[in-house]
């Protein structure tokens, strides 16, 4: 090593030694200069955020959104140790929670050999802050040396920069550049001394167009994060997260100085969700723990205890000012106000002097003493440059500015100021969150008194009215997960905790939807607190939500942390839904749908839903899909819930069964946005298009994969309804526990539920693993003469054939059960003959029955024929996705055409069926006395089969009124026959000719029956990718001659 650039190495070491090691920054305790070494608190930084999504969106919020099990990351682990790759490190973070200092620690201890002593000749901070001020051009020399002066004469430099690949740039508060980063055509120049404009320089860096060989930090917000990605190579995102459990009580003890007093503090913040999800800040954190000295110092009761983040505030600005407050100094308070609000209008934290003065707050030293290093404060490295002690602060007193009104000082300039504000939050989700929860949080009743008696201010007269047209108008939807803008709602107006504005501004909602959420113990209690007062509401769903909690190890002791926000796992006194559960018991509450699909609930989260069906009035659903952690224990508890005589859940079950309700309840329950896809494939599993009932209709989406169940037979579903009487209809309200883990023992609870309850319609339990034994269970409950259930679903269950025997009992002796779903299980042509030996018993009102994809051959289909010919009230049948071939078709003419049919939908998709027996079927189409629907998906027709079945349709006597046949392997050949039945006058409404190679002249001739005066068909569906624009142009005539026809394409 050369003994020059050795020796000024040497002495550059020494100088940040000095500079940083016993400096004060805004996040030590105020007026105190110590030792860094000693001071610093630990802090925690996450890399490969597992939960980036919230740490982006959840500016205040994020430190409990993120999982335990993201790997923190050290201060050594920041760069490879010997590696010579020019690495880039963006740590990111909130304001104050330590960005700057921790890039000063990262110097400082280079800097005494402790960090990185043979991977950096030198490492340089250059500071954001101070670049923005700069004018002009300048040289990376130049911009080093203002940061470092102690390396002039620049030949000291020079030496220092000759190992470019041995250098550490940090480059301190991106997010506080108010200008661009401009880029430079072609290569920057390599010498340290030429000069450039400041902004390309400082992009040259980040980019690496300059010194590429050289490492980089960069500390930045997270707003800066979006236009900073674009221009970085490679880069690797740190999250710093604030204090650590162990640094939180550090600084604790470090600020009281008495322990006893520290650990009262402690206690109180560690009970109080609202200051301890911010107190991982440590300028927040500094905040917290002065207004808690105070109140503590003055009286070791509970006096004036603030209990939200707006009250900490307040409490701290009130300790600032006189009371009351003398009109000079109120004057100059509000100047204060207006500085952080043009602050926050200009997205800037840094003021020169004039700005100061413009606002009358010159001369500097007539300012109270105690305003400075706690609420405004000179920047230690610049000369006439200022800012207040932390962002939160400028947030708090911009709100103030707003909220309230210093008499003539107030114009309509302020007003429109203020919605500019709203409307500038609503845009950039997550910078002004804090400024709006302060705004609402001042309007509290007792907040908003202490402020006017001490300063003297007015309320303004807008305020309010201009909150609750935000409120209502920011509806804007979006389509990206997870998306917490609702919530941040109604963390505002917990924070308000003035019942009568929430119930204003909530009086519209009538249902709530939340997606993919993490939700903190705080956001539980700011959602339970507003549908507590939401009395409109009447569906609450929570879809994949995970609720994460603060679970002590062991108890908690006085005075210690506890665990960080993590996922639940251990029981506790209440469980997460418990603070929800007390709002939906509440006795004006009047919702009656709670959907809680796959948020991973706990055998205690299970004893407070229990409380709800006990006392809950109105509550006639509870969905509880998709709840993997649900065995038998789970259901148990429940089930004592549903035998309380007060329980009033009218159905327990999952699946297609909703579409029930879909199709009597559309105008009252709207699909909820963003997870239509989602929840309508596993509600609905049919083919995509619109079931129309009546002057209402439901829009599905397109089928998944045939293994999941109960495929093609929803489109059933309305006139099944229309099957039943008034009043049975009025009772089908779904509640869902598909897929969880319940297994035949958790049967012996549902058992007795069934036998004794009398409001209990529908049991829906597809995707369990009940097996033969746990349906045994269930029948025994089933056969009581108590038993009023409508629908049962055991599709997905591990059943076989031994099973049938106890089904086929209870449909001899009960005459409640009007659905039974079986599909996907086993059953075997053995199964389904025990079950039609119960479905030809007199007894048996059965009205639907699927059987689809039971590994059924045409054995079971003369019994199945026998049903239908039965004094029974069968109506709809599905035995799709069977191996019933050609034999099987004919034997179920057999049935199909007998006088005492009453089937109405018949669901043949996937069922090998062939143009030697569309001859019967056609055939069954001509005398059977009520078939309207049948389906034939799937199945390979052929034009011959087409042509055969035309022949049905024309007839006279048939009552088909929709016919699917997609993908049958059909040509325009078929159409002419196609076309001359539709021109025929037949009752067939909608066709489905979709996956069939029609062609253009097949198209052609299906239009030419279309437009015949004589053609009743209202909705068609056709593949029109591989048609020319010429068949296309003629479909849109035909829909300008048919406005009605809907073609589905």
């Amino acid at each position: 090593m050369d003994p020059v650039d050795s020796d000024y190495r040497k002495k550059y070491r020494e100088h940040v030694r000095k500079k940083y090691q016993a400096s004060e920054d805004g996040n030590s305790c105020p007026g105190v200069c110590v030792p860094f070494s000693e001071r610093y608190t630990s802090l925690t930084m996450a890399s490969d955020l597992g939960g980036a999504d919230q740490f982006l969106q959840r500016r205040w919020r994020h430190r409990g959104t993120v999982p335990e099990q993201v790997p923190a990351t050290s201060l050594d682990a920041l760069f490879s140790t010997g590696s010579g790759t020019a690495e880039t490190v963006v740590l990111l973070g909130v304001a104050g929670v330590g960005k700057t200092t921790m890039a000063r620690k990262v110097l400082l201890d280079w800097a005494t050999g402790r960090l990185f002593p043979e991977r950096f000749d030198a490492v340089f901070c250059i500071s954001c802050r101070q670049l923005d001020l700069e004018k002009g051009q300048a040289s990376l020399a130049d911009l080093i040396l203002k940061h470092h002066p102690e390396l002039t004469p620049k030949a000291a430099l020079k030496e220092l920069l000759v190992n470019p690949q041995k250098l550490l740039f940090i480059v301190d508060g991106l997010d506080e550049l108010n200008g661009s980063l401009e880029q430079q055509e072609g290569s920057l120049s390599l010498d340290p001394c030429e000069v450039k404009p400041v902004s390309v320089l400082l992009s040259g860096l980040i980019t690496k167009r300059i010194f590429p060989e050289a490492c980089l930090l960069i500390t930045t917000r997270l707003s800066a994060l979006g236009s900073l990605e674009i221009r970085l190579q490679s880069p690797r995102y740190v999250g710093l997260l604030g204090f650590t459990a162990e640094g939180r009580e550090e600084y604790f003890h470090q600020f009281f100085g008495d322990q006893e007093l520290a650990a009262q503090a402690l206690k109180y913040v560690l009970g109080n969700e609202a200051l301890f999800a911010l107190s991982f800040v440590p300028g927040v954190c500094r905040i917290i723990c002065t207004v808690t000295k105070q109140q503590l110092q003055r009286s070791r009761g509970d006096h004036r205890r603030p209990d939200k983040v707006t009250a900490v505030y307040a409490l701290y600005l009130s300790h600032l000012c006189a009371s009351p407050c003398e009109s000079s100094e109120r004057q100059s308070l509000r100047g204060l106000c207006s500085l952080a609000a043009d602050g926050i209008r200009r997205k800037s934290v840094w003021f020169k002097a004039e700005e100061l003065q413009k606002r009358g707050l010159a001369p500097l030293d007539s300012l109270p003493s105690a305003w400075w290093d706690h609420l405004f404060r000179k920047d230690p490295d610049s000369d006439d440059i200022y800012s207040f002690i932390h962002l939160s602060v400028q947030e708090f007193l911009t709100a103030l500015f707003y909220v309230f009104e210093d008499g003539a000082n107030h114009s309509e300039t302020t007003e429109q100021e203020t919605k500019l504000l709203l409307e500038s939050c609503s845009k950039d989700r997550g910078d002004l969150s804090l400024t709006v929860l302060f705004m609402f949080g001042l309007l509290n009743t007792k907040i908003m008194k202490c402020i006017q008696e001490q300063f003297g201010w007015k309320i303004s007269s807008t305020i309010q009215g201009d909150l609750l047209e935000w409120l209502k108008g920011d509806t804007k939807i979006r389509s990206d997960y997870p998306y917490y803008d609702q919530l941040e709602h109604f963390h505002s107006l917990y924070e308000m905790q003035e019942e009568a504005f929430v119930q204003h501004a909530l009086g519209h909602l009538t249902e709530l939807t939340m997606e993919r959420l993490k939700l903190t113990p705080l956001d539980l209690t700011a959602l339970s607190f507003c549908v507590k007062h939401c009395f409109n509401l009447e569906t609450l769903s929570l879809y994949t939500c995970s609720f994460l909690s603060r679970v002590p190890e062991g108890g908690e002791p006085p005075g210690l942390p506890t665990q960080l926000c993590q996922p639940y796992r251990k029981i506790q006194k209440h469980s997460e839904v418990f603070e929800l559960c007390q709002a939906l018991k509440d006795p004006k509450s009047k919702i009656k749908t709670v959907e809680l699909w796959d948020c991973d609930l706990t055998s205690a989260c299970c004893r407070d839903l229990c409380t709800i069906l006990r006392t809950s009035q109105t509550l006639t659903e509870l969905r509880l899909a998709d709840n993997s952690s649900f065995r038998d224990q789970e259901v148990q508890l429940l089930c004592e819930g549903l035998e309380h005589p007060s329980c009033r859940l009218q159905s327990l079950g999952k699946n297609d069964l909703v579409f029930f309700y879909f199709v009597q309840h559309t105008q009252k329950l709207k699909t909820p946005k963003g997870s239509t896809p989602i929840r309508t494939e596993k509600a609905l599993n049919c083919k995509q298009g619109k079931w129309q009932n009546g002057n209402r209709s439901v829009a599905v989406a397109a089928p998944p994969s045939p293994d999941t169940g109960s495929f093609g037979r929803s489109l059933a579903c309305p006139s099944s309804t229309e099957s039943m009487n008034s009043s049975q209809r009025s009772d089908l309200f779904p509640c869902r526990l598909e897929e969880c883990r319940l297994t035949a023992v958790g049967c012996q609870g549902l058992a007795s539920v069934l036998a004794a309850s009398q409001t209990l319609k529908k049991l829906n339990l597809e995707h369990t693993k009940l097996g033969d034994a746990g349906v045994k269970r269930l029948c025994e409950g089933l056969k009581q003469p108590g038993c009023r259930l409508l629908t049962l679903a055991l599709g997905t269950c591990e059943l076989t054939a031994a099973c049938c025997g106890d089904l086929s009992s209870v449909l001899r002796v009960n005459s409640a059960l009007r659905e039974l779903t079986l599909d996907t299980n086993v059953l075997e042509d053995s199964g389904v003959l025990l079950l039609c030996e119960g479905l030809k018993q007199p007894n048996c009102q059965l009205q639907i029955l699927s059987l689809f994809n039971c590994d059924l051959s045409s054995a079971c289909c003369e019994d199945l024929a026998s049903v239908l010919i039965s004094p029974g009230m069968m109506s709809e049948m599905f035995l799709g996705s069977n191996n019933l071939g050609e034999l099987g078709m004919k034997l179920l003419c057999v049935g199909l055409k007998h006088p005492r049919c009453k089937l109405r939908k018949l669901c043949l998709c996937e069922s090998e069926i062939t143009p030697g027996a569309c001859e019967e079927l056609s055939s069954a189409l001509r005398l059977s006395p009520v078939l309207e629907d049948i389906d034939l998906w799937n199945n390979p027709l052929e034009d011959s089969g087409v042509r055969l079945l035309c022949e049905g349709l024309k007839d006279p006597g048939c009552r088909l009124q929709v016919l699917s046949m997609c993908n049958c392997k059909i040509t325009g050949a078929s159409c002419e026959a196609l076309c001359s039945a539709l021109s025929s006058g037949c009752n067939l409404k909608e066709l489905k000719l979709e996956a069939n190679q029609l062609g253009d002249a097949g198209v052609r001739l299906l239009c030419e029956g279309l437009r015949h005066p004589d053609c009743r068909l209202e909705k068609i569906g056709l593949d029109i990718e591989e048609l020319t624009e010429l068949t296309v142009e003629e479909l849109v005539s035909l829909k300008r001659i048919r406005p009605d026809l809907i073609i589905d394409t």
